[in-house]
């Protein structure tokens, strides 16, 4: 039997992966991330709390030729049904640069009954 909360999640993040391509990151950082979610990207310093990511993915976002897709690959759910990872692959594009293939994992919490990303790393394939 496929574990509904683990469907639920993987469906979190293909939908805010088609909130972000829009540009719609408020959605994004309003119904997927924690208010004191952590986010670790390659190459850069631990990023703390929804706003700060909001004005990264912003700023992001407004650069000609920036991009940013992921799947989630798999989610698993904790015993108790409150703990969850998923991992997947992403894809970054940065003005002027290749396509840069890589991997991430995303930890959530379930809090008042909602799924929200606490911590997400992502690095990339490339040597």
């Amino acid at each position: 039997m496929a574990n509904t909360e683990a469907e639920t999640i993987l469906e979190l993040e293909r939908e805010a992966c088609r909130r972000f391509q829009q540009g719609d990151i408020d959605w994004v950082m309003d119904h997927v991330i924690m208010e004191d979610g952590m986010l670790f990207p390659p190459g850069g310093e631990r990023l703390t709390g929804r706003e700060t990511q909001r004005a990264l993915f912003k700023e992001f976002l407004q650069m000609e030729g920036a991009s940013l897709s992921w799947e989630p690959l798999e989610a698993f759910v904790s015993k108790s049904n409150d703990m969850a990872w998923v991992h997947g692959s992403v894809l970054a594009k940065m003005p002027g640069a290749p396509e840069e293939p890589g991997k991430f994992v995303s930890i959530w919490m379930k809090a008042d009954g909602r799924w929200q990303n606490v911590v997400e790393i992502r690095n990339s394939n490339l040597p």
